[in-house]
């Protein structure tokens, strides 16, 4: 074997440590922005949000609502639990979740204390959009939840359920 040869499969070897090394890094660092910015998508949910909301029934008819949801942010923003509170003359909920992070990825259980049922949070963070698959006895349903500082917007789109859609606006600035 010629030392050229010799000096290009040794240079070929370390190229491919560095590329290995360089690849690494940037993994790291995108897992690792990747994980800031789902915690300060997370963060900004702390706190009392109020505002206003509509029950969109299969039957047609429109109920506003009140609403109050209050947010805490634990454990480095990898949990999360919710009150949520919505109320007309007509019309009233009460649901508590706890939510835990891993990563981009949403779990969880829920509970509405006024008609008794629970169930359970599937989902995922995009970008500062929460996408959520809300399962239990009696209530199937997706939810998308957009937070900023100052605004949000829940959207919750029950299936095979006497309500269509509601759809709530909430601030706490």
């Amino acid at each position: 074997m010629s030392r050229a040869f010799e000096g290009l499969q040794c240079w070929l070897m370390t190229s491919r440590r560095h590329l290995a090394r360089a690849s690494l890094a940037i993994l790291l660092l995108t897992s690792t922005f990747s994980a800031v910015h789902a915690a300060k998508a997370v963060e900004q949910l702390a706190g009392r949000w109020s505002g206003w909301g509509t029950v969109n029934m299969t039957n047609g008819t429109k109920e506003q609502v009140k609403c109050v949801a209050t947010f805490f942010i634990e454990n480095n923003a990898t949990s999360i639990r919710q009150n949520l509170r919505c109320a007309s003359a007509a019309y009233k909920i009460d649901v508590r979740s706890n939510l835990n992070m891993n990563g981009k990825a949403i779990s969880g259980t829920w509970e509405e204390r006024n008609h008794n049922n629970a169930g359970t949070v599937s989902g995922r963070l995009a970008g500062s959009t929460f996408r959520l698959a809300i399962s239990g006895s009696v209530l199937n349903a997706q939810m998308t939840l957009n937070a900023g500082r100052c605004k949000m917007n829940m959207n919750i789109t029950p299936v095979d359920f006497n309500v269509q859609r509601i759809a709530i606006g909430l601030r706490k600035c």
